[in-house]
């Protein structure tokens, strides 16, 4: 019966893993000799591998001091914050013979109130848009991860960094994750 049920969570787990879709994380890994950026891919018990400018680069973790792990943002897209149409059929009334009529008695603008009209629209969406675009592309940090100590603590902290690689996104060790999820789920026996 556990057989069968063990089967069953392998089953609808890896079933989930397939249809999960793969986010890349931008690792930003801090060296002994500098500071590299890229996509994290893969990370294993000798270091780590990314994506950066077009090129792989693969980093010893002896190396690694701290690496901090951002979510890729999508690229800004312009918003409209102000809209002015004086002709939209909302600012109509149909009178009974089907001929519109403004709203609350109003008359219809001038050439020189449409223009300003317009004009203003504009200078408020540009202006919002130059305030949004900067506060967008703000990005903290999800996690850092300091890989210091002794080699065991690499290693439990190393085991947290491999959720974030693409590697580990696209092919996740079901088996190790369930016998780890049966380990931390035993009774102690104090």
């Amino acid at each position: 019966m556990k057989a069968i049920y063990t089967f069953c969570v392998l089953l609808s787990l890896s079933l989930c893993a397939a249809a999960q879709k793969v986010k890349p994380y931008l690792a930003i890994v801090k060296t002994n000799s500098g500071t590299s950026k890229g996509v994290l891919y893969r990370v294993d018990s000798t270091g780590l591998v990314m994506e950066s400018d077009d090129k792989i680069v693969k980093i010893n973790i002896n190396e690694i001091r701290l690496v901090k792990i951002k979510a890729v943002k999508k690229e800004y897209q312009p918003k409209q914050f102000a809209n002015y149409d004086p002709w939209n059929e909302n600012n109509f009334d149909k009178q009974p013979n089907g001929t519109p009529l403004r709203k609350w008695g109003e008359k219809d603008p001038t050439l020189k109130e449409e223009i300003s009209g317009h004009i203003g629209a504009g200078i408020i969406n540009v202006a919002g848009n130059l305030i949004a675009a900067p506060i967008h592309s703000i990005s903290g940090s999800i996690v850092k991860f300091q890989l210091k100590g002794n080699e065991r603590e690499k290693a439990a902290q190393l085991k947290e960094l491999v959720y974030f690689s693409i590697h580990y996104q696209t092919n996740p060790d079901v088996a190790a994750e369930l016998r780890q999820l049966k380990i931390s789920g035993k009774p102690d026996k104090s």
